[in-house]
C-alpha cells in the first residue's frame, strides 16, 4: 500500500517540480544573470540588486502595493465579517439562499473590465451619471489622487470569503447565545463577548493571506489603468511584468520578484509575532 501511494503521487509530484519548484529555484539563478531570450545568459552578480536600489520607479511601485494593501483591509476586509455575522440573525431559510449567491463563481477578469468601462469618462454609467447630476467634470481613472481609491473601490460589492466565517459561526453552541440572551445581553454584547472571539482564528488566517495578496496584487491596475497615470497604480507585481515582457529583462525582473519575496516574508513574520504577542 505504501509504494502503491508512492506511485500514485508521482505524477502530481513531477508536476508541482516541474512547474512549482524548478521555476522558483530558476527565479534565483537568473536574478544572478543578464538574461534575455534570443541571447546566451550572462552572469553579473550583484549587478541587478544594486540596480534595484537606485531605480526610483520601483520604490513607487512597492509603495503603491503597500498603499493597495491598506486601503484594501480598511476598505474591504471588515465587510464579509459584517455580513456572516447579520446573517447568523435571519431564518436559516434566507441563509442558505444567501450562502448560494455566494457560491456563484464572479470571474474577476471579466468583473475588472466591467468596472473599468464603468469608470469610463466618454460613455460610461458613472461618468453619465455624474454629468446628468451637473456636477464639475471628474477624470475617474485618470486622476493621479484618486486612481488607486476607484481600483479598490469594487470590493466594496466584490468581498471576499464570508462563507469561511458563516461556517465558522455555525458550528458554535447556541447554547451560549441562548445563556447570553437570558442574561439581558443584547446584540452588541453577543457579538463582542461570543461571535468575534470565535472569529479570531480565521480572522487571523484571512487577514495574512489578505496582506500576501494585495501586495502582489495585478489585475487592476493592469486592466484598468496599465500602471498608469504617471505611475501612480503601477504596483510592484505590474513592474515586475512590465520589465520582464516588454523590456526582455528578466535578470532584473527576478530581483525585483525575490525582493518582494523577502519583504512579503518580514510582513508576514512581523505580523505573527505581534499576533501571537497579543494572544
Amino acid at each position: 500500500m505504501r509504494r502503491a501511494a508512492w506511485v500514485m503521487s508521482i505524477p502530481a509530484v513531477l508536476a508541482f517540480a516541474l512547474f512549482g519548484w524548478y521555476p522558483m529555484l530558476m527565479a534565483f539563478v537568473v536574478a544572478f544573470q543578464h538574461y534575455t531570450i534570443i541571447g546566451a545568459p550572462r552572469w553579473v552578480g550583484f549587478q541587478n540588486f544594486r540596480l534595484l536600489l537606485h531605480d526610483g520607479t520601483a520604490l513607487i511601485a512597492l509603495r503603491n502595493s503597500a498603499y493597495f494593501a491598506c486601503l484594501t483591509l480598511v476598505l474591504t476586509f471588515w465587510i464579509p465579517i459584517i455580513v456572516a455575522i447579520l446573517l447568523m440573525e435571519v431564518s436559516e431559510r434566507a441563509r442558505r439562499w444567501m450562502m448560494i449567491l455566494w457560491f456563484i463563481p464572479v470571474p474577476g477578469i471579466a468583473s475588472t473590465v466591467i468596472w473599468k468601462y464603468f469608470y469610463d469618462p466618454n460613455y460610461g454609467l458613472l461618468a453619465s451619471l455624474w454629468n446628468r447630476l451637473h456636477l464639475p467634470h471628474f477624470l475617474w481613472l485618470d486622476s493621479t489622487h484618486w486612481a488607486m481609491f476607484l481600483i479598490v473601490l469594487p470590493g466594496l460589492i466584490m468581498y471576499g470569503p464570508g462563507l469561511v466565517y458563516i461556517s465558522t459561526l455555525q458550528a458554535v453552541p447556541q447554547d451560549l447565545y441562548e445563556a447570553a440572551e437570558l442574561d439581558g445581553a443584547s446584540f452588541l454584547r453577543k457579538v463582542f463577548s461570543i461571535t468575534l472571539p470565535t472569529l479570531r482564528p480565521i480572522i487571523t488566517i484571512m487577514l495574512l493571506i489578505s496582506v500576501i495578496t494585495n501586495v502582489q496584487v495585478f489585475t487592476q491596475p493592469y486592466i484598468m489603468t496599465s500602471g498608469g497615470p504617471v505611475y501612480a497604480t503601477l504596483t510592484a507585481v505590474l513592474y515586475i511584468f512590465n520589465q520582464a515582457f516588454h523590456h526582455l529583462n528578466f535578470g532584473y525582473a527576478d530581483a525585483l520578484a525575490i525582493a518582494l519575496f523577502v519583504i512579503l516574508i518580514a510582513l508576514v513574520y512581523i505580523q505573527r509575532r505581534i499576533i501571537r504577542e497579543e494572544g
